[in-house]
């Protein structure tokens, strides 16, 4: 374990340095980073170096239980090292590419900028940082990002100037090394936030704009920068984010409400309901609600970043072990490495809906983000000779070498387990109401005069379910109307 962890080690100190040896790798880094903007930069370069395509990345856990997707035989996990513990550890996380659904899966969908957004945003960016967004939004991104690396720069200048000796930074002093992080800093944040927006920003930059990225050339220097380009990007594009979803949220309300105003009319006169799909399916289930097909775009990522050797990469699990009726990973939930156009939100996974409110996919990682608990390899394993090669470890059941090592079920054993998660959620209580015993409780039982005619004028205001379980929930409290029994 220890010489694996060695080698990724030196494959993030490689990858590092290799990111801002070029206009074209500091970009393709600064795109797939913009799409995992929840991870932190020392995860992020992983991430890059092994999966720059990744889209939206989550433990085996959370794929399992939170999102009920279980993730593909044959995947290959991606190895992040987490330094929170005593020692050094390799957790795993895995793209969405690497998952299927299930039945009993989650909806999945990542947020994405669209131009009905533009106004909403711009006017979230003015209150949040005092920027103008009357020029456009990608002139108000570039002043955020100036205003915000400034920041920085003012609360992080000492650690900066530290360890700048041995890059290319070597001789200038501070005035000049802040002039030099402050302009590498902008234009590599404005360039993301562009990137997750699908505002395609290559069309936006010249390659003279990312001249100075090449001074940062130590893992040391870049680790500097990345940090603050991570830290600024992920403030900003969670309040872009949190307004989108709002937005659609309201217009979605909006639409619901349009709705059933037009079917209240369309009753009303006796008339049938125009709007389609008020039909059932052929052999649809009463109440059956079809899931919207998951968006998890695709693209090309420019300058993929090769792994050394096969370390923690994962071999084709057992032929045979997807159970029938499998539901196969199609074109929703397959693509991977697109620049951020419609990255879906994770991201989330992060699933928003994975993870929370406002999508925390993004699954393992250190720092305090406590929901990032990924897959630890704690299992002991025996120092290789130095003749021998580290163990390749099959994620799935098998390994290349003396040991076996298995780490993951098979893809039936997480879907059955899944759907007994899933089962055991819904089990009922030890003890149950009869159905006209609540009846009788509704009808008759009350905590104040008059609560009857209040909760019928609820139901006669077409409040949302929500909202009506909130109000029952405060007028039927304290067990009024009920008699208890030994």
């Amino acid at each position: 374990m220890a010489q694996n962890i060695q080698v990724y080690a030196k494959m993030a100190d490689e990858t590092a340095a290799q990111i801002t040896g070029s206009y074209q790798e500091w970009t393709a880094f600064l795109t797939t980073a913009a799409r995992l903007y929840k991870y932190p930069y020392h995860e992020q370069l992983m991430i890059y170096a092994q999966r720059p395509e990744a889209t939206a990345c989550a433990s085996y856990d959370l794929w399992n239980r939170r999102m009920g997707r279980y993730v593909r035989r044959g995947s290959r996990g991606i190895a992040l090292i987490d330094m929170t513990g005593d020692s050094p550890k390799i957790r795993y996380v895995f793209d969405v590419a690497d998952t299927g659904r299930t039945e009993r899966s989650r909806r999945f969908e990542l947020w994405e900028y669209r131009p009905e957004h533009r106004q909403a945003v711009s006017a979230m960016l003015e209150r949040q940082y005092g920027v103008s967004g009357e020029n456009g939004i990608e002139e108000q991104f570039e002043k955020v990002a100036a205003q915000r690396a400034n920041e920085y720069w003012n609360d992080h200048q000492r650690d900066i100037l530290s360890i700048v000796d041995d890059s290319f930074l070597y001789g200038y002093d501070d005035f000049n090394v802040g002039a030099a992080f402050r302009s590498a800093a902008t234009v590599s944040i404005t360039y993301s936030l562009m990137s997750r927006c699908g505002m395609e920003p290559e069309n936006y930059f010249e390659h003279e704009d990312f001249l100075g990225i090449f001074d940062w050339n130590t893992p040391e220097a870049v680790a500097e920068l990345g940090t603050a380009v991570s830290a600024i990007n992920q403030e900003v594009l969670r309040q872009i984010e949190i307004t989108i979803r709002q937005y659609e949220r309201e217009k979605s309300a909006e639409r619901t409400e349009q709705h059933g105003r037009e079917t209240d009319l369309s009753a009303e006169r006796g008339l049938p309901d125009p709007q389609p799909g008020n039909e059932p399916a052929a052999g649809a289930e009463p109440g059956q609600v079809r899931e919207d097909a998951q968006e998890v775009p695709s693209g090309e990522q420019a300058g993929p970043v090769q792994p050394p050797a096969a370390v923690g990469e994962a071999a084709s699990a057992p032929v045979g072990d997807r159970p029938d009726g499998a539901p196969p990973l199609g074109a929703d939930d397959a693509g991977a490495g697109e620049s951020g156009r419609s990255d879906g939100g994770a991201e989330s996974l992060r699933p928003d809906e994975v993870g929370g409110p406002d999508e925390q996919l993004q699954g393992p990682g250190g720092g305090d983000h406590p929901e990032r608990a990924g897959v630890r390899l704690t299992q002991p394993e025996p120092e290789p000779a130095d003749d021998e090669p580290p163990v390749q470890l099959n994620l799935f059941g098998s390994s290349e070498g003396n040991e076996q090592l298995s780490l993951f079920p098979t893809e039936a054993q997480q879907i059955q387990s899944i759907t007994e998660a899933e089962s055991a959620e819904k089990a009922p209580f030890a003890f149950s109401v009869p159905q006209e015993d609540i009846d009788n409780i509704l009808r008759f039982g009350s905590n104040t005069a008059d609560s009857r005619m209040r909760v019928a004028a609820e139901f006669m205001k077409q409040k949302g379910a929500l909202e009506i379980v909130a109000f029952l929930q405060k007028e039927y409290h304290g067990g009024y109307g009920m008699k208890g029994t030994d």
